[in-house]
């Protein structure tokens, strides 16, 4: 059996490919992400993105942010080779929205936002509203999860070639 460290360090490009290939996708393909989530989920990357390019020793990080944040650098970031490694994510289903940080290494959400709860009014409705809560924040988690299966499912799939190059078209041919 192989160590947990030992797996962590071979599969973490994983991480980096998935919110590389998620950022395409909310961008060029946002009905595959919709159908990934399995309800009719809109996903966007928000007003964070932290791109990395490891080469050797050496680390470049270029860090996005801000609300009016242009994508430019991000993807002039890309054709260097640098990948996604933490992205803000916002999620709208219908009324409701998320936000929320993922990181590519740790597959961790940090800096959760969710839709706001009815106000308790009475001590008898604070059941409810943990419950309502307690599925607000459910509801990313359980979204994402089926997309991150999604993409593991394309990505040891024969199609993952063809996805790899729209990708790069992609990359390329973004105009600033």
């Amino acid at each position: 059996m192989i160590d947990v460290s030992v797996s962590f360090k071979r599969y973490s490009f994983l991480g980096l490919e998935f919110l590389t290939w998620l950022w395409w996708a909310t961008e060029e393909d946002s009905e595959q992400v919709t159908r990934a989530a399995g309800e009719p989920a809109v996903l966007y990357v928000g007003n964070r993105i932290v791109l990395e390019k490891t080469q050797r020793e050496d680390v470049e990080r270029v860090t996005i942010k801000g609300d009016a944040a242009q994508m430019d650098e991000g993807i002039l970031a890309l054709k260097k080779g640098a990948q996604v490694r933490d992205v803000n994510l916002i999620m709208e289903i219908g009324d409701s929205k998320w936000a929320f940080n993922l990181n590519s290494e740790t597959m961790a959400f940090s800096g959760l936002k969710t839709p706001p709860t009815a106000p308790v009014r009475v001590v008898d409705e604070m059941e409810g509203a943990i419950i309502e809560k307690a599925a607000f924040i459910e509801k990313p988690l359980t979204i994402m999860h089926n997309i991150f299966k999604h993409f593991i499912t394309l990505r040891i799939s024969p199609e993952w070639k063809d996805e790899v190059l729209k990708v790069r078209k992609w990359i390329m041919e973004f105009k600033a």
